[in-house]
């Protein structure tokens, strides 16, 4: 039996030893890859995503390929990726299956719940109930959805919904969009779209009260090309075909109520005069259809019964529409209307019975129709009217007392003559009485005093109290309250020669309220105005004011000097209405002068080199910017006197921490006096110290730990151990499983800083596989031991392999101790012994090795025949397994069972041939 029992063996394990080594990867593995990286998914690509003694790195994820879109998102700083900073392992967990989905959205809240405002796109109005799936539309090679690198472009959804011909537009949404979602209602006056700059047609009138839709249906913004923009396009034409070749603009405009027409008539052969301008369009446009007539009768009758038919309604008449004619007297009678003629009606002269009579006149003199009476005492003839009075029957003059006299009308004399008051000079009627000069008719209220050139103050077109007399001609001229003063102000009982007398003291002397201290110049700060407008402090004295200086009162500083300075903020004590001392004495120029020095002159008397005027308080340091140590941070907040006590001064002691913080050294001076090296003024922790200097790079959990858990509470740093036992041994020693002793105290070979726990199995000798890496170490490694721990299946073993209870019986059927022939680490019960000479097929293959091999019989067949497998064997009459139908054997049915059933189907059996 051994004999035909080796060759097959031999085999089997040659087989299998192959395909245990084929498999220690999948062994190892903690699950399938899914779709998206399953190119990856073999022993040599690990590396490609986990980085030794490191695992999976964010670095070695954006480096693939498929992912440079998130890498360039990320370095734009845009999206949710380059806010959220846990590392990519965290949302994206992979060995989950081929049809796992590698995105976790669990460390997000969940897909529902995530909030889009992440990824730096929040979303509001429709967006909010809109689908993922209707922006994020791009797939992956699994088929699933991608959501990375979505530009937040109106255009990348809405494909230019409004059918805009300018692409620029395109891209400027939000100018009617601010809020996402549909734009109800919109009116441009709401919009920051400036409607004229972008489109050249400008909103007016009533136009840029309408809401956008009114005119741009179905949201369609953009006119198509060719079409011209009219008012056609929108509105209804009333006139029919009246105006069918005009532009409704040329009537019309959006900035007046549409009834409102600037139609220019005169544009048209018939202009509008007189009454016609008056007269509404429709008494004359009876019809939309057809144009008026233009002559006079279409519309009037003829009032003259044909009188004047060869003659014309425009020779006497207007095309206004009026009843005044305008027949031209000079031209057709002779005898020119000028005067009262003018205003007189054609039937004063023309007295005929009826319209078509009229009078025909022989002689036209002034005394044919006027009964001339004697005027001017007789002086004058009858022949002699036209020589001063015009035509026309009336008074008027035609005598040129301007050009005919020696004295020309001007200003109130013209008055006079206008209104035919002649005899206000003329008195008697006496026309030649030689009174030329204004004191032949007028009083001389000055006495003589300035003379009897009275035209040098007074004028004939202004009363006398308001002479126009130019006081800028004179020795003085008049400005701010002079103008307003009365002349008597300055010029009593008519006094106007003054002599010299043009400054401010000769007539202020007594106002004066320096009393002359301030000298006699008062233009120099004072304006005629009132007040000292012209004063400048900071120009006019050697005290340029800044700062508070600007706000004080004149009182605060003018005051006699004090004997000793008074405090700061003194002035604040200081009544409002106090009043100043008008001789304007002087505390000082110095600082000193007027505040108190609060640091005994110890810093000098240069107060600016550290205070400025806006605020004492606020003292600016810097003096400290010039020196050997500068100012930042607290340093740069703090009070000067929590340095500088008792005012004193630091000379050469501020460039070391230690000068003022030694007590606070919480090294003891073991680090030196060098505490900017890790320590800095605007953040004193935490500190910047560079550990890869001391050559121990601190990575993990050492980089968030305080300095004093490995340093301890002394703040002594030298010298400190970097092994992993000097700090961790205590912890390492109370592990129960496995024991640490001193085979495992290199310590990095199963731990790291990143992650101290779970530990990583360094098992370089023996690969753990299948039930092997789940099962404590302390199961194989009995009391702490690891070397020499057996590597063989029945070193660890032999009891279940000699155990009777097993099934099958593995030392009674003589099963070789090589258990891997058989058996893998990843399911043990699972035997996969591959039968050689019988093939196990259908059925056959799920039952238990038991049915067949009864009694341990694992190496012969039934009988002790070899190779001589029957059906009957097992399932003829009599056998272990009995299927044999009873009428078999009476039918005469041979017991080769092959020919009708077969291993995969028992039933239905198929009848041979």
């Amino acid at each position: 039996m051994k004999r035909c029992f080796a060759p097959w063996l031999g085999l089997f394990v040659l087989l299998f030893s192959t395909t245990a080594r084929a498999q220690d990867f999948f062994e190892l593995s903690p699950g399938p890859l899914t779709h998206a990286h399953a190119a990856l998914d073999n022993a040599d690509n690990c590396t490609k995503c986990h980085e030794l003694g490191k695992g999976v790195t964010d670095l070695l994820c954006l480096n693939c390929h498929q992912h440079e879109p998130l890498k360039k998102a990320i370095a734009e700083k845009r999206g949710l990726h380059a806010t959220f900073k846990q590392p990519c392992r965290v949302c994206h967990t992979e060995h989950k299956g081929r049809e796992a989905f590698v995105i976790d959205w669990g460390p997000l809240g969940g897909r529902n719940a995530f909030k889009h405002e992440q990824t730096g796109f929040k979303l509001t109005g429709k967006h909010e109930s809109a689908a993922c799936s209707r922006c994020h539309k791009r797939t992956l090679r699994s088929g699933r959805t991608s959501y990375v690198d979505v530009p937040p472009d109106c255009n990348q959804c809405h494909q230019n919904n409004h059918n805009f011909t300018n692409k620029a537009l395109t891209r400027q949404c939000t100018d009617c969009h601010q809020d996402p979602g549909i734009a109800k209602n919109l009116r441009p006056e709401e919009l920051p779209f400036d409607h004229g700059e972008r489109t050249k047609t400008a909103l007016e009138g009533k136009h840029a009260t309408q809401t956008c839709v009114t005119c741009h249906k179905a949201a369609k913004m953009s006119m198509p090309e060719g079409n011209e923009r009219t008012c056609i396009n929108c509105h209804k034409n009333p006139h029919g075909k009246t105006f069918k070749k005009w532009a409704c603009t040329e009537c019309h405009s959006v900035t007046t109520k549409w009834e409102e027409s600037r139609f220019d008539h005169d544009k048209t052969e018939f202009p509008l005069h007189g009454e016609h301008k008056k007269a509404v369009c429709s008494a004359c446009h009876k019809s939309k259809e057809a144009k008026p007539k233009t002559s006079c009768n279409g519309c009037h009758g003829d009032p003259h019964k044909k009188r004047f038919e060869k003659v014309g309604c425009e020779r006497c008449h207007d095309k206004g529409g009026s009843t005044q004619s305008r027949f031209d007297h000079a031209k057709n009678t002779q005898f020119a209307l000028t005067g009262a003629h003018q205003e007189l009606g054609c039937r004063k002269c023309h007295r005929g019975a009826g319209p078509t009579k009229f009078e025909k006149f022989v002689n036209a003199d002034c005394m044919g129709c006027h009964a001339h009476e004697k005027a001017h005492n007789g002086q004058f003839k009858d022949k002699n009217c036209l020589e001063c009075h015009s035509e026309g029957g009336n008074k008027t003059l035609v005598f040129d007392h301007n050009q005919d006299s020696r004295f020309a009308l001007t200003g109130f004399h013209a008055e006079l003559g206008q209104k035919k008051q002649c005899e206000k000079c003329h008195e008697g009627g006496t026309y030649r009485n030689n009174k030329l000069a204004c004191i032949d008719c007028h009083k001389d209220s000055h006495d003589g005093q300035v003379g009897k050139d009275c035209q040098r103050c007074h004028k004939t077109d202004v009363h006398f109290k308001g002479a126009p007399f130019d006081h800028n001609l004179s020795d003085f001229k008049l400005e701010g309250e002079h103008q307003k003063a009365e002349c008597k102000k300055c010029h009593p009982e008519r006094r106007y020669q003054l002599g010299d007398k043009t400054k401010c003291i000769d007539c202020h002397k007594e106002d004066d309220p320096h009393q002359e201290k301030l000298g006699a110049a008062c233009e120099k700060c004072h304006t005629p105005t009132k007040g000292a407008p012209k004063f400048d402090h900071e120009v006019m004295t050697k005290f340029a004011r800044t700062g508070s200086h600007l706000e004080a009162k004149c009182f605060t500083c003018h005051r006699p000097k004090m004997e000793k300075a008074p405090e700061v903020g003194w002035s604040k004590a200081l009544a409002a209405d106090e009043k100043l001392d008008r001789h304007f004495p002087v505390m000082g120029s110095e600082c000193a002068d007027c505040h108190r020095d609060h640091h005994d002159g110890r810093y000098g008397l240069k107060c600016e080199s550290c205070h400025d005027t806006t605020s004492f308080k606020d003292a600016r340091r810097a003096v400290h910017d010039t020196g050997s140590f500068r100012l930042m941070g607290a340093h740069d907040r703090v009070g000067c006197q929590r340095c500088h006590e008792q005012n004193r001064i630091l000379t050469g002691l501020g460039e070391l921490c230690q000068g003022c913080h030694r007590e606070d050294d919480v090294h003891v001076n073991a680090l030196g006096p060098y505490c900017g090296e890790c320590h800095g003024q605007l953040e004193w922790r935490p500190p910047r110290f560079n550990h890869a200097r001391v050559g121990f790079i601190l990575r993990g959990a050492h980089r968030t730990a305080a300095c004093k858990d490995c340093h301890g509470q002394t703040g002594w740093f030298a010298g400190t151990p970097n092994a992993c036992e000097f700090c961790h041994g205590t912890e390492a020693a109370a592990v129960p499983d496995p024991i640490h002793n001193g085979s495992l105290m290199d310590c990095q070979r199963c731990h790291n800083e990143v992650a101290f726990a779970p530990a990583r199995r360094y098992h370089p000798t023996y690969p753990l596989a299948g039930a092997h890496a789940t099962v404590r170490c302390g199961s194989c490694h009995v009391g702490g031991r690891y070397e020499g721990t057996p590597r063989d299946c029945v070193g660890c073993h032999q009891d279940r392999y000699l155990d009777p209870t097993t099934r099958p019986n593995h030392s009674l059927a003589g099963f070789a101790t090589t258990c891997e022939n058989c058996h893998v680490p990843a399911s043990f019960n699972v035997a996969r012994y591959q039968h050689q000479s019988f093939l196990l097929r259908g059925t056959h293959r799920t039952l238990e090795c038991g049915r067949c091999h009864t009694g341990d019989q694992f190496l012969s067949a039934f009988g002790g025949q070899v190779g001589a497998f029957e059906c009957a064997l097992c399932h003829g009459a009599g056998s272990p397994v009995e299927r044999w139908p009873a009428d078999h054997a009476t039918r005469g049915y041979p017991p080769t069972c092959e020919l009708c059933h077969n291993e995969l189907g028992w039933k239905p059996a198929r009848a041979p041939r």
